[in-house]
């Protein structure tokens, strides 16, 4: 189903009646906002400068002009219920967009919806005249918000209305699919839009900067607390979301349910969700997919979970039916995780290869972990080392990580990839402790550096400290410590302490198997034998409920050298 706008106002609406009812909104969502002046430009007197010959210069200067000026706040409502209005008749009924072009070049001439479907008419009409000039307006819009972004979270396009967006796409040939609103507690106010060039293409996101609207609506809301001399009220972008939302626009209406599902109100985030969906908007069935996923998993008997589990198949189908690859990957992982029953698994091979050959990382990194254990497909080091890759050149942190940790296993022979540091230490710039720990690694082997012991402890003391008591940071750092076959390396006592105090302090890694095997190795290698013996004897217990013959073999083979009072020593890390 396609979706033909991002918002919907109702007809009935006036520019007050928009301001009360934001009003309102105001009431119940605010948030810190500061508000920034909008420059002093005069719509007239740019609008007759850029008349002569629209430029993208001009243009952006033109939009600048009319989110400054004082009617903007009370233009918004008539502009965006005009173009959403036009956008939905483009197709079928030429005729009238004429009239509704003008109407909307009337009130902002640097309209883009407004031009679209002026030269949409003209075209039907047959006055190439007419159509020429406002394809000339239309190239200059479209130049003009290219010039000013990319499309990336980044740099936003720029967008005067909620209905932009959907005009952009669709003058570019493309057809919007899916729409949301990004925000942070900050000045911010984003739309992420997905779209698709024909039914074989995968989705492509582009968000675009909505602040100009944003600022202005807070600014004429404020201004009468600023003339009475008080300190105005800030305006939440929530908010705004929240009045949009209950106007009917689809993307406010995904943005209200994702954060009510966040907020465990999983039966209001359905409505709202279920709302956007019917209007076609992709990402609402993802989300829907996620909170009837998380409704099964919670779920008390089989029937309800299955009920929830047939929903989250089905969101995701629509989804994938619209391409988004997003749901490929979702549904494909839990097809290989048997959240469909065991005899369904294969199902989520093919799943996985459609977001994967579409250019989604983390079916990528997906993968490079089935390839590397031999799940579901043969074992190939190689076919895994260029699922990594090829994860990890899409700057995807996870894949990155794993991609290190697949080349510092012994028990393959693919070449080291001298990328892989570099990889790393970007990472760990963005303070990743995980990465900090294998930069440490590849200095303790002397992979791709120097080796250096005491570079090594260096990241794991810089990982330790940035990981606050990450428990799994804690066990690979002391594991190392306790067993390493390098001298230079091995801190037995250090490792000790940072376990008894882990074990002290986490009851979650208390009873974790792994957990208890790491300090039963910390406690061997201080030579407590007597006390390593009883907590391996700890692992063993909570391992065998787990049915993991591997894990309870190594478990046992550990046990076994504690009895012949032997410390662990591997060629670690």
């Amino acid at each position: 189903m396609r979706i033909t706008s991002v918002c919907q106002t109702p007809n009935t609406a006036t520019p007050r009646h928009w301001l009360n009812g934001l009003l309102l909104a105001v009431a119940l969502l605010s948030a810190g906002c500061q508000t920034t002046p909008a420059p002093e430009l005069d719509y007239g007197d740019v609008l007759a400068k850029v008349n002569e010959q629209p430029d993208p210069r001009s243009v952006t200067r033109l939009r600048s002009a009319f989110l400054a000026t004082d009617e903007f706040p009370d233009q918004l409502t008539r502009l965006t219920e005009l173009e959403n209005q036009a956008l939905q008749l483009v197709e079928d009924e030429p005729l009238k967009l004429g009239s509704l072009g003008s109407a909307i070049l009337d009130l902002y001439y640097g309209s883009l919806a407004g031009h679209y479907v002026s030269m949409k008419f003209y075209e039907f009409v047959e006055n190439p005249t007419a159509r020429a000039r406002h394809a000339e307006w239309l190239d200059a819009i479209r130049a003009s918000i290219e010039a000013s972004g990319d499309g990336s979270i980044s740099r936003p396009y720029p967008a005067v209305t909620p209905v932009e967006p959907t005009a952009y796409a669709r003058s570019g040939d493309s057809v919007p699919v899916g729409s949301i609103y990004r925000s942070s507690d900050a000045d911010d106010f984003i739309l992420l839009l997905q779209t698709r060039e024909d039914d074989s293409s995968p989705l492509r996101s582009l968000h675009f900067d909505l602040n100009g609207l944003y600022r202005a609506i807070a600014n004429e809301l404020q201004q009468p607390a600023r003339d009475a001399g008080q300190t105005p009220e800030p305006l939440s972008p929530f908010a705004l979301m929240a009045y949009l939302a209950r106007q009917g626009d689809t993307a406010a209406q995904a943005s209200i349910g994702a954060y009510l599902a966040t907020h465990d109100r999983q039966a209001d985030a359905i409505d709202w969700l279920e709302a956007a969906s019917r209007s076609g908007n992709v990402l609402a069935n993802n989300l829907l997919a996620r909170v009837y996923f998380e409704q099964a998993e919670a779920a008390e008997d089989d029937s309800a979970r299955d009920a929830a589990m047939e929903q989250v198949l089905d969101n995701y189908v629509h989804a994938i039916a619209l391409g988004s690859l997003d749901s490929a990957y979702a549904l494909g992982v839990l097809y290989l995780s048997e959240k469909y029953g065991a005899e369904n698994v294969t199902s989520g091979l093919p799943l996985l290869r459609q977001a994967e050959a579409g250019g989604h990382p983390g079916a990528s990194l997906f993968l490079g972990h089935l390839h590397y254990q031999g799940r579901e497909v043969e074992q190939d080091f190689q076919n895994a080392a260029s699922y990594y890759v090829k994860a990890s050149a899409a700057n995807n942190a996870a894949a990155r990580v794993a991609y290190a940790r697949f080349l510092l296993d012994r028990t393959h022979t693919v070449e080291f990839d001298p990328r892989v540091l570099a990889w790393l230490e970007e990472l760990a710039d963005r303070d990743s402790p995980e990465a900090m720990v294998l930069i440490g690694n590849l200095h303790g082997r002397g992979v791709a550096t120097r080796q250096s012991p005491r570079r090594a402890l260096q990241w794991f003391e810089r990982a330790l400290e940035e990981a606050a008591g990450d428990a799994n940071i804690i066990n690979e750092v002391a594991w190392v410590l306790s067993v390493t076959d390098q001298p230079g390396l091995k801190r037995p006592q250090l490792a000790l302490k940072l376990m008894d105090e882990l074990m002290a302090s986490n009851e979650a890694a208390a009873t974790t198997p792994a957990f208890l095997d790491t300090w039963a190795a910390a406690l061997a290698a201080n030579g407590n034998f007597e006390q390593a013996i009883k907590v391996q004897e700890q692992a063993l217990e909570r391992a065998r409920p787990l049915l993991d013959a591997a894990l309870i073999e190594e478990l046992e083979g550990h046990l076994e050298a504690f009895k012949a009072g032997r410390q662990l020593t591997e060629p670690a890390p």
